[in-house]
């Protein structure tokens, strides 16, 4: 991770002044002691990597120069995790992790077992600087999202191919295109949810691995095989 790589959600443009503030903004000055005159790394989750130079730093914010701007074009290939809400140390390792293997998108929903239901503003802003912190560490120019789902059973059949876990199927391997991979909360998928997969959805059993595997376990090894 460069220790000198800090995000916004800003639009970068070379030669504009950019403020930052907030979170980012304590950690580039009380953390990391970056001040006037340094160079700095800028992303904002849309492609854009600049380098920028601290102009001036006040109390609640500072102001950079972007001097250099390069873009990278958005992965063609989908890869998402539909992730039934498991408990919240888990779906923390999820999104972090997620978002390091390379998962585009998180779509999270109320599964019948989870413990979970839903999620408060704080808890969902929580996921939001888990992935940011993450996109940072892995080196990523693209910030995945992160969505809310209705129960499975609302759903209607995804344009992007379905899997889910399924020891019996065979393995999961990476498909030429993109992917939707689908992961149940601690106590598994409902009956009622597995035949809505399966005969609604048109969803595709896979086999992971040949143990029995935690949620959070699940879906990371899900990612890494996809990716």
């Amino acid at each position: 991770m460069p220790d000198n790589r800090f995000f916004t959600p800003e639009p970068l443009e070379k030669g504009t002044l950019i403020s930052l503030d907030g979170d980012e903004m304590r950690h580039m000055a009380k953390v990391m002691r970056r001040g006037e005159d340094d160079r700095v790394e800028l992303v904002n989750g849309q492609g854009a990597l600049a380098i920028a130079t601290i102009k001036s730093v006040s109390r609640n914010s500072a102001e950079l120069l972007i001097e250099e701007l390069s873009l990278e074009k958005r992965p063609e290939r989908e890869m998402i995790l539909a992730q039934a809400l498991p408990q919240l140390p888990r779906l923390d390792l999820i999104i972090e992790k997620g978002t390091e293997l390379g998962a585009t998108a998180f779509w999270l929903f109320p599964g019948e077992r989870s413990e979970k239901k839903e999620l408060s503003p704080n808890q969902k802003r929580r996921l939001e600087l888990l992935a940011i912190s993450a996109l940072k560490q892995s080196g990523r120019l693209f910030l995945p999202s992160i969505e809310f789902k209705p129960p499975l059973t609302e759903w209607d059949k995804p344009s992007t191919p379905l899997f889910y876990g399924a020891p019996e199927g065979p393995r999961l391997e990476r498909p030429v295109g993109g992917a939707l991979f689908l992961v149940g909360p601690g106590g598994g998928l409902s009956d009622k949810e597995k035949s809505y997969l399966s005969e609604t959805l048109k969803a595709t059993g896979k086999s992971l691995n040949p143990n029995i595997l935690r949620a959070e376990t699940a879906a990371l090894c899900a990612l890494s095989l996809l990716a």
